[in-house]
């Protein structure tokens, strides 16, 4: 997804292939909620990565932390 078009409350795929986190400033609590090929909702931008990740939370209530390119609109 074009970074420029993320926006809070869009309802997300993530892909079926996720990128490693290294370099992600991120509590390790929303990098084990990373999962692949799930839906959620944006539910904001992660501070101090430059509007590059993002959080998305899922169906189950979980919230993962994603660069912008690893989901998609649906």
């Amino acid at each position: 997804m074009n970074c420029d078009k993320v926006r809070v409350g869009l309802i997300v795929r993530t892909n079926k292939r996720l990128g490693k986190t290294i370099g992600f400033s991120v509590v390790q609590k929303h990098l084990d909620a990373r999962k692949p090929n799930k839906a959620g909702v944006i539910s904001g931008y992660v501070p101090g990565h430059g509007g590059d990740v993002w959080w998305v939370k899922h169906n189950d209530g979980t919230t993962g932390a994603y660069v912008y390119n690893e989901f998609r609109l649906i």
